[in-house]
């Protein structure tokens, strides 16, 4: 019919525009960003809700931490080696390990792609990518979590910070002044001794005594060596010796003390340890006419693992040092000859070095320097100052474990383990260019023994070492020995 129309029906298509079509979720990439920090993948995979979940923790633990590290630098700096501070880092580390991995597992196996869509990468590849990422964060926090309890016990080892009190009971303190406490601005000296207590030793012998001093306000620091011959030494009283003067050799005195306890120390209980330690530390307070708060002890033995967990360090000679007897459980074989010049040493060698005390430098001359105990003490404060030069430039992420087995095996101390972080500040004084070196040597500060093949005995210079102390720390000197001019100290009187 003419006038009938037929109807045409037309299906209208709407084509959605290409930029907001779903794209391709990468599962790997998404577990990726959210290894990289958490909340990154799932803000990636378009879950903003869980993205904000995962993200926010994190964040604020990262604003606080920086927040603290900003306002609190001074307190922190003993907190943050504090006991309890390091096992609530452990803690922490151990639940944002598993916050990480469950963002990790989240972003990358809750993230599906389009089916059919040949873009896509193949979901075994993603799977074994998210594997990866899993055990990597596993590794990366069991070896934090290893480097915090290390640290921890090292640190427990080190700073010892108990001293029998007089009922027997614990206390807490130094071993010399129980009641002592450091304000952190007053002068503070360390009694530093190196223990040789090798195979073949009967006895435990002080082969090194030196006291570092540091003035935290005037920014100043001081380092004094005694000889180990050093006789003569001032005793705290009359007790043992009417004169009170010690008339053997001082490396020799803690031992003595520590073999008959009960007439060196009988302030302290029959069960306590650390006579022979004290009665040194006051002896040599005596002698410098300084006091002494605190000591720190380095076993010889150790200080080789020491060396060789920060690489060596580097030492200089003027010429080939030689020692035709030297010898010790951590030298094979008799004799040793180090070369001239500037040479980076592993610890063996360096032990080597700081220990020599016979033999002789050939300079370049040809001239023959023969060695003895003051020249090894100048050494030995040398070898101290490099080996902290040293410490400054370790590789803290692959060095660090090794070096904390080490210290935790050699130094012992009994300054509080509360204020380790103050003493870390004090360090560089003691590195510095203007540290003033002393060795109580002879021919300014000590006699040549009268009977050397009877006893090497070198005596004290009474004078001559108050000059000198007086130089270094004022004119009020401490002690009866150096402070006053009597000659044996009142009976029963204190250092």
């Amino acid at each position: 019919m003419l006038g009938c129309r037929t109807a045409v029906r037309r299906t209208v298509r709407f084509e959605v525009p290409t930029t907001q079509r779903q794209q391709p979720r990468n599962a790997g990439l998404a577990a990726f960003l959210s290894f990289l920090f958490p909340g990154l993948g799932q803000a990636y995979a378009g879950a903003r809700r869980a993205a904000v979940l995962f993200a926010l923790p994190v964040a604020l633990l990262v604003v606080a931490l920086l927040a603290a590290q900003l306002l609190l630098t001074d307190r922190l700096r003993n907190d943050v080696l504090s006991a309890g501070f390091l096992t609530a880092a452990l803690a922490l580390n151990v639940g944002l390990a598993g916050w990480r991995l469950a963002a990790i597992a989240h972003a990358g196996l809750a993230t599906r792609p389009p089916i059919r869509d040949p873009a896509t990468p193949r979901r075994g590849i993603s799977i074994l990518l998210i594997g990866i990422l899993l055990v990597t964060t596993v590794g990366m926090h069991a070896a934090a979590g290893s480097l915090i309890g290390n640290l921890n016990s090292t640190l427990g080892h080190v700073f010892r910070g108990e001293v029998p009190g007089a009922s027997g009971s614990p206390g807490r303190g130094p071993l010399n002044q129980p009641q002592y406490r450091w304000n952190g601005t007053e002068r503070i000296s360390f009694l530093l001794l190196g223990i040789d207590s090798g195979v073949g030793r009967e006895e435990a012998l002080t082969d090194t005594i030196l006291v570092v001093s540091v003035d935290p306000v005037a920014g100043t620091a001081v380092m004094v060596s005694v000889p180990r011959d050093t006789g003569y030494v001032p005793l705290p009283d009359r007790s043992m010796y009417p004169d009170g003067i010690y008339p053997e050799k001082i490396n020799q005195l803690s031992t003595d003390a520590d073999l008959d306890p009960s007439r060196w120390c009988p302030d302290l209980p029959a069960q306590a340890t650390g006579c022979g330690l004290r009665t040194l530390e006051r002896s040599i307070g005596l002698y410098l006419g300084i006091p002494i708060q605190y000591y720190a002890t380095v076993d010889l033995q150790g200080f080789v693992d020491l060396i060789d967990a920060i690489g060596g360090v580097t030492l200089c000679l003027d010429g080939t040092m030689v020692d035709p007897e030297y010898g010790g459980p951590t030298w094979q074989g008799v004799g040793i000859e180090l070369p001239a010049g500037c040479h980076h040493y592993d610890g063996v060698h360096a032990l080597a070095y700081a220990r020599i005390r016979s033999g002789w430098i050939e300079l370049p001359d040809g001239t023959r320097e023969p060695q003895n105990d003051f020249k090894r003490a100048e050494r030995q404060q040398l070898l101290l100052l490099e080996l902290r030069r040293q410490f400054a430039g370790a590789d803290l992420l692959f060095e660090l474990p090794a070096i904390l087995t080490a210290i935790s095996r050699t130094v012992e101390t009994d300054f509080p383990r509360s204020l380790a972080g103050d003493l870390a500040s004090l360090l560089p004084l003691v590195t510095g260019p203007d540290i003033d070196r002393v060795v109580l040597s002879w021919p300014d500060f000590v006699d040549l023994p009268v009977e050397p093949l009877v006893n090497y005995l070198l005596i004290p210079r009474r004078d001559d070492v108050r000059a000198e102390m007086e130089r270094l720390f004022g004119a009020e000197l401490d002690g009866w020995y150096l402070g006053t001019t009597a000659d044996p100290p009142p009976a029963g009187s204190s250092p």
